[in-house]
């Protein structure tokens, strides 16, 4: 896709933005059934989500945006460890903000995106020099 677009827009800078934190390191914070976490979605799984998917779905996403000079990947999971759906602080909201009425699917919560906003405006000044 990258090579798509730096094709149709060859003097384009690209910024190729990952995911953040979603799922914390302990899953033990994840309390079962809570639907303003993830619902019945067992540790063990939340762990397999976040070491099988999550991760290297970012790392295919950073690999990808090295192999093209004109594209920069902003990593947004380091600085959003121990703001996951399950930490006091968190920058991500769960299956629902709030039960039952707000549901949010597992989406980034005003925090996260003045986070992520953050990291891709310092990412975009510093690809324009």
């Amino acid at each position: 896709m990258l090579t798509v677009l730096h094709e149709k827009a060859p003097h384009a800078k690209i910024l190729a933005v990952g995911y953040p934190t979603v799922i914390p390191k302990d899953t033990a914070k994840c309390t079962y059934n809570n639907w303003e976490q993830f619902a019945s979605i067992t540790p063990g799984d939340l762990d397999w989500l976040r070491k099988d998917v999550l991760e290297p779905l970012n790392k295919a996403i950073g690999k990808s945006a090295g192999n093209h000079a004109a594209a920069s990947f902003v990593d947004l999971y380091d600085s959003s460890r121990n703001h996951s759906v399950c930490d006091t602080s968190k920058w991500v909201d769960g299956i629902f903000t709030r039960f039952p009425d707000q549901l949010a699917l597992v989406h980034p919560n005003a925090k996260g995106h003045r986070k992520a906003a953050d990291h891709v405006s310092a990412a975009l000044l510093n690809a324009v020099g």
